[in-house]
């Protein structure tokens, strides 16, 4: 019997070929038979890896440079002929930038709220806060909200998913601040400095 390997790759071909000696008579028969068999070898292992995603809720306020955001003034000039009544005033802005990883439902949505948390808006002075979406992903859905003496939050973005703003110079949700008034309504006596918090959580 004689038998011989041949190897390529994962794929053993062997050819074994069977020697049979017959006699016929006095003369000897040679037989060659001729197998070819086709094995697949393999060899497989097991690797677990494991995943951990973090929830994540974040915003920040900064100016249009990137900086932390510092105080806006609005200064409510007197008139400068007499009868007239308090000029308007140009509306301010910042940003706020936020990233938001979500969860498992029902915890799979969030929401921007503001709220005054120091202070007191001024007697017939309205603050409106506008917000202007920017970023990637679900950034959600803005809606200016009215804050006055007599209301002192509301939900600014609401629907926000998996999602973030950027974080360099005019990355972000640019917030507008405009104030409405009337001079009759108005009381010098109750000027002072207002805080707003914004908080971003879960719907």
């Amino acid at each position: 019997m004689f038998a011989y390997a041949l190897a390529k790759g994962n794929l053993f071909h062997f050819n074994i070929q069977l020697m049979h000696i017959f006699k016929q008579g006095n003369t000897p028969l040679f037989i060659a038979a001729c197998f070819p068999f086709f094995l697949n070898a393999q060899n497989t292992g097991n690797q677990d890896l494991d995943f951990v995603i973090d929830e994540t809720a974040m915003l920040r306020l900064v100016d249009a440079n990137g900086s932390p955001a510092s105080m806006l003034n609005f200064h409510l000039l007197g008139p400068v002929v007499p009868g007239q009544g308090v000029p308007s005033i140009q509306a301010q802005s910042s940003y706020l930038q936020y990233t938001s990883v979500k969860g498992a439902s029902p915890d799979d949505t969030r929401q921007i709220d503001v709220e005054i948390v120091g202070g007191a808006l001024p007697s017939g002075v309205q603050l409106t806060v506008s917000p202007s979406l920017n970023g990637t992903g679900t950034m959600g859905t803005g809606s200016p909200i009215t804050l006055t003496s007599g209301n002192l939050h509301g939900t600014l973005i609401t629907g926000i998913k998996s999602a973030y703003t950027g974080d360099g110079p005019g990355d972000g949700a640019l917030l507008t601040y405009a104030l409405n008034f009337a001079t009759q309504n108005l009381d010098a006596a109750t000027s002072g400095i207002v805080t707003l918090r914004y908080t971003l959580s879960n719907s």
